[in-house]
C-alpha cells in the first residue's frame, strides 16, 4: 500500500476521533493513540488493515517509544505526526495546586515532546513528513481562570516555532493549529471539575464567568467534521503556514490580540528603545 500514515493523539473523541475518521475515508492509514480504543472499533472494522490503535500512556516516554516504533514498522513508514491529546484544568491560578498544574503540562506539553522525540527520527530518515501542533486560541490569547491551559498551549506554541525552523531544511514542514471552541467534548470535560465555590472570595468572578462558559455547551462554532476536513487539506499544502486558526472565533480572537499588541508596541516604542547602548563616536 502506498497512501501516507497518520499518527494522531487523542484519538478516541472529539477532533481526534473526527480527523481518524477522514483519513481513513480519504484512502490513508492510521496509528491512533489513545487510552480507550472502543469508540474507534466500528472504524477498525470498516477499514480492516488501515487503523492500528495504540493503547499507551503519552506522558511515559519509555513505554511510548517502542509502541509507536512497533506500529510504524507494522505500516513501514510514517508521514504525518498531529499532536492532539490534551486537556484544560479551569480555575484561578492561585487555587491550582503544584501537581494539578504539572499535570496540565504532563499532558498538553510534555506529551506532545514524548511523541514528538519517537516520531521524528522516521521523518528525519524519509527526509520528508508533516507535523501538525494542535494548539487552540489559547495559545495566542489569555483568559481569566484558564492560566494552566493557556500556559501548556503557549509552551507548545513556542517548542513548535523553534521545531519548524530546525526540521523545514529536513524537508519537514510544521503548522501550528489553534482552533476556537468547537462542539465536542473539551468544554464539559473541564466543567466537570469545576469547584462549587470559589476557594478566595477575591476570584468568585472568575467562577462565575467560567460557570457561565460552561453553561454555554452547545453553542459552540466550530464543527469538528469540518475542521478534520481543514486538517486533511492542510498536508495536502506543498507550501503549509506556520500556523492555522480554525474557526471564524479563532481568526477574530487572534486578530484582536494581535492589534491589542500592535497598539501597545508602538505605544511604547521610545521607551523599549531608550535601553539601547549609546553610541560613542
Amino acid at each position: 500500500m502506498g497512501s501516507r500514515v497518520w499518527l494522531i493523539t487523542g484519538a478516541s473523541g472529539g477532533l481526534g476521533q473526527a480527523l481518524v475518521g477522514e483519513v481513513l475515508s480519504s484512502g490513508e492509514r492510521v496509528i491512533a493513540v489513545t487510552r480507550d480504543d472502543e469508540p474507534l472499533q466500528p472504524l477498525t472494522a470498516a477499514f480492516p488493515g488501515c487503523l492500528r490503535t495504540v493503547s499507551v500512556d503519552i506522558t511515559d516516554a519509555g513505554a511510548l517509544r517502542p509502541a509507536l516504533d512497533d506500529a510504524i514498522a507494522g505500516f513501514s513508514c510514517l508521514d504525518i505526526v498531529v499532536n492532539n491529546a490534551g486537556y484544560a484544568r479551569a480555575g484561578p491560578f492561585e487555587e491550582l495546586d503544584d501537581t494539578e498544574l504539572r499535570a496540565q503540562f504532563e499532558v498538553n506539553f510534555f506529551a506532545a515532546v514524548n511523541v514528538l522525540r519517537a516520531a521524528l527520527p522516521h521523518l528525519r530518515a524519509a527526509r520528508a513528513g508533516r507535523v501538525l501542533q494542535i494548539s487552540s486560541l489559547a495559545g495566542q490569547i489569555g483568559a481569566p481562570g484558564m492560566s494552566a491551559y493557556t500556559a501548556g498551549k503557549h509552551a507548545l506554541e513556542g517548542l513548535s516555532v523553534s521545531l519548524a525552523a530546525e526540521l523545514t531544511p529536513l524537508g519537514i514542514r510544521t503548522t501550528i493549529v489553534e482552533p476556537g471552541a468547537a462542539r465536542t467534548g473539551f468544554r464539559t470535560d473541564w466543567a466537570s471539575r469545576l469547584p462549587s465555590s470559589a476557594a478566595l472570595p477575591d476570584y468568585l468572578p472568575v467562577h462565575e464567568a467560567l460557570a457561565r462558559s460552561a453553561g454555554a455547551v452547545g453553542d459552540q462554532v466550530g464543527d469538528p467534521a469540518r475542521m478534520a476536513r481543514a486538517l486533511v487539506a492542510l498536508a495536502d499544502m506543498p507550501s503549509p503556514p506556520l500556523r492555522l486558526p480554525l474557526g471564524s472565533d479563532a481568526l477574530a480572537g487572534i486578530e484582536n490580540a494581535r492589534n491589542g499588541q500592535l497598539e501597545e508596541l508602538r505605544r511604547f516604542a521610545d521607551l523599549s528603545a531608550s535601553t539601547d547602548h549609546t553610541k560613542v563616536n
